[in-house]
């Protein structure tokens, strides 16, 4: 992880950490209404969808955007003809965020004006290392990196998605450090 956050620290510049960690903190946690779960996750559009192997269990690959290519097993019959739109969806977003629940970074106009917009104050009763926020957004940015079980979602309506390709996981290689706030897509997504 340490070696993971050096080479961010190298690549990746404080605004576009202070983007990313902000897209991230400021999803709502989920939640059930009107008989749907509103699901914050990070998505990834599927670019197109190729069968590889019939049969019972099809083999499918994935041109997906911000993860190259993904390639999955299931019993699901998928369209092909790019008719239905299909998004991966990174839902772990407790685990990003980390223990301490995350970073909410204002930019400098929201600083205190007598203290370094990058210095966290830890609470007097309860002594903690200084960490400064960039510090901070890096972290939730290594763990965004690291392999994941994603969900494949189709499209129903312009705002609802279904889960396909339920029964078995779909894992993810990660986006390793080539992260940018261009990839991500931090929304509430509501799942019939």
């Amino acid at each position: 992880m340490e070696s993971c956050i050096t080479k961010l620290r190298n690549k990746l510049p404080r605004e576009e950490a202070r983007i990313i960690c902000n897209k991230i903190s400021h999803l709502s946690p989920a939640r059930f209404a009107a008989r749907r779960l509103h699901l914050p996750c990070i998505i990834f559009p599927v670019r197109s969808l190729e069968e590889l192997r019939g049969g019972i269990e099809k083999l499918y690959r994935a041109r997906v955007s911000g993860l190259g290519q993904v390639e999955f097993t299931t019993a699901d019959q998928l369209s092909l003809n790019g008719i239905q739109k299909f998004v991966f969806a990174h839902p772990w977003i407790n685990h990003i965020r980390g223990p301490n629940g995350g970073v909410i970074w204002g930019d400098d106009s929201e600083s205190d004006t007598d203290s370094d917009p990058g210095e966290v104050v830890p609470s007097p009763a309860v002594p903690a290392t200084q960490i400064d926020n960039y510090t901070r957004a890096l972290e939730m940015i290594a763990r965004l990196g690291q392999p994941f079980n994603a969900l494949l979602l189709v499209q129903q309506s312009s705002e609802t998605y279904k889960r396909v390709a339920a029964e078995r996981e779909i894992a993810i290689s990660g986006l390793g450090t080539n992260i940018t706030s261009k990839n991500i897509r931090a929304r509430v997504l509501e799942i019939l």
